[in-house]
């Protein structure tokens, strides 16, 4: 790939660690072009037959620096999408949005997160202060009740264990509010219990793996 083409991944990890909570602005083929600015040097790699020559370890460093870079910037912002979308679920519709610096995939991912986590506080709120809850039920169904095993806490009678998962994590993560309001400061080796939502995200980027739980 031309030095002129290609994309300085460095320079946009740098960026976006600047920003901070904000995004930077991305084309939507930004990823497509990772990729195939990846392959393509895997590609030139590969066909250089002498691995002790000097282009063979320039290729080499290369990859390896592209590699961390774009990992590195696809966790920083999975976390602020996922921020955003937090703090979004709860605000006044015109409230400014960054959708435009996103991608149309990171848009569909935080579009997504945005509706999850808008409906599940809004069920929590009707459950909590919802008033209908305290209306007189049936007879037959306060005696089914009362011989069933009780349970504590705000949600009621819903398994924990179906919203929360328990996580060990495999390497920082920087600050983030989470799906149930709170902000985490994540460390390698750290092990926290997270909404699905948030656990699932970072499983998938590799960054956690799931700690099964004996009931």
């Amino acid at each position: 790939m031309p030095d002129s083409s290609r994309i300085n991944l460095k320079d946009k990890l740098r960026d976006e660690r600047k920003t901070r909570s904000k995004l930077v602005s991305l084309e939507n083929d930004f990823y497509e072009k990772v990729a195939e600015q990846i392959r393509e040097l895997e590609d030139e790699k590969r066909r250089i037959e002498d691995i002790y020559t000097t282009k063979y370890a320039i290729l080499e460093d290369e990859l390896k620096t592209d590699r961390k870079a774009i990992e590195n910037i696809v966790e920083r912002r999975t976390a602020k999408i996922i921020n955003q979308a937090s703090l979004h679920s709860s605000s006044k519709p015109k409230e400014q949005r960054e959708v435009d610096s996103m991608t149309q995939g990171e848009r569909e991912f935080y579009n997504e997160l945005l509706q999850l986590m808008t409906r599940y506080r809004s069920e929590l709120m009707d459950r909590i202060f919802s008033k209908k809850e305290k209306q007189a039920v049936p007879l037959c169904i306060q005696v089914c009740q009362e011989n069933e095993p009780k349970e504590t806490g705000l949600e009621g009678k819903k398994d924990i264990s179906k919203e929360y998962i328990v996580v060990r994590l495999l390497k920082d993560i920087p600050t983030f509010v989470g799906a149930d309001g709170r902000n985490y400061t994540l460390e390698k080796e750290d092990v926290a219990v997270l909404s699905v939502v948030n656990a699932k995200a970072l499983i998938n980027r590799n960054a956690a793996i799931q700690i099964s739980v004996k009931k």
